[in-house]
This record gives C-alpha cells, structure tokens and sequence, in this order.
C-alpha cells in the first residue's frame, strides 16, 4: 500500500512540474482606460464576451473590477465561465463554477478581485461571468473599461444561467490570465523519462531488501 502511495505521489509531482513549465500569459486586458463613471448593477449573473489573445488557453486567473459607490463594504461573488455556444452565439455550456466567495473587502474605489481558476480551458471566445450578492453596505457595480489592449470584447452578456440578454456599453473590466501545457508528446516521454527512472529505483530498493533478508536466513 505504502508503495502504491508512493509510485501516485510521485506520479503526482511529476504531472505538477509539467504543469509548472507551462507558460503564462495575458488573453484578455482592459483594465487601463475607464470610460465614463458610471457603475452597472444587478443580482444575476452579468459579465463580458471575450476573444483572447495569444495561444495561452487553460484559465488560471480572473480578475474583474468592482467598485462599492466610494463606500468601503463587503459582498459575496462568484465567477463562472461559459463557452458561447449557445443560440445565436448567447453563453451555453458552463465550463466552470467558481466557490462562492464571501465578504469579500471592498475600498469603495475600484478594486480588481482575483478569481483563481484551476487551469479550466477555454476556446476561443468565451464569456466570464461574476454574480453580486450579500452587499453591505450599498450596493456592488461593475466599472466600463476600454478599449482592450489584449484581445477584444464584441459585447456584455447578463443572465440566471438559462436566459442571456445582451447589455449595451462598454465592456466591464477585467484581465484574463492563462498557460499553455506542453503538447501531449512532450508530456508522455517527460512522464516515460521519469517512470523508468522510477522504475530503477524501486528496483534497486527491493533488490536490496531482498538481498539483505536472503544473507539473514543464511546466517542462521
């Protein structure tokens, strides 16, 4: 058993050093010009359609902005990404629910929360969402910023899940961050380099237990 822990835990090590080489970069950006001051607000799910930028297409952060009305307070969010697969190119497929994160410190100013995302892939176009609830002590807008300097952003989307509608204006602000995993070739012989290697190893330990339990039986 100890062994089989052993072989899974190493396996595990090796698939996160992988992971660890991807690299990293920036999809989506637009958290330089602000247009306007004005704030959108809403209890259901409201974000923005996005066409990254680069090759980099596994998600390993999100960050929107969000301004409390120049009140320092707390609120509860939770982000979510979809594929824009659905009728007439609206968010279908879910491809991931964040956990909801609660009383989460708000300046009043604006401030951009990180939504770790746990390498989920994207296409091309998606769309990020994040749902406001739980506001104290006034209510949580998200901010118009643009134009992107990475990628591009056609429209915003606003929803429960179901039933999308487009919202007009500019796209709210965010920065999309991802990596690219080696190709699938590159990670097998990675992997089969290391197994042998392990392979040897394992086989040299019990080699010597073997040998060393055979001379005690002798001796006797």
């Amino acid at each position: 058993m100890r062994f089989l822990q052993s072989i899974l835990a190493i396996v595990t090590m090796l698939l996160a050093g992988i992971c660890s080489e991807a690299q990293a970069g920036t999809i989506y950006d637009n958290t330089t010009t602000r247009q306007g001051m004005g704030l959108n607000f809403t209890k259901l799910q409201q974000g923005s359609e996005v066409n990254a930028d680069g090759t980099e297409r596994f998600v390993t952060d999100l960050f929107v902005g969000m301004s409390q009305q120049g009140i320092a307070g707390t609120s509860d969010m939770q982000a979510r990404l979809y594929a824009n697969n659905g009728a007439g190119g609206k968010p279908g497929t879910l491809l991931w629910e964040g956990p909801l994160l609660q009383n989460v410190h708000l300046t009043g100013g604006i401030d951009l929360i990180d939504f770790s995302v746990p390498m989920v892939l994207v296409p091309d176009t998606f769309t990020w969402t994040v749902q406001i609830s739980n506001t104290s002590p006034v209510a949580v807008g998200r901010p118009g910023f643009d134009p992107p300097t990475i990628g591009s952003s056609p429209t915003n989307w606003q929803g429960d899940g179901t039933v999308w509608g487009q919202v007009p204006g500019n796209p709210y602000e965010a920065r999309v961050e991802a990596v690219s995993v080696p190709e699938p070739s590159t990670a097998l012989l990675l992997l089969a380099g290391s197994g042998l290697v392990l392979c040897g190893r394992v086989w040299s330990a019990r080699r010597g237990r073997f040998s060393f339990a055979g001379g005690a039986g002798s001796s006797g």
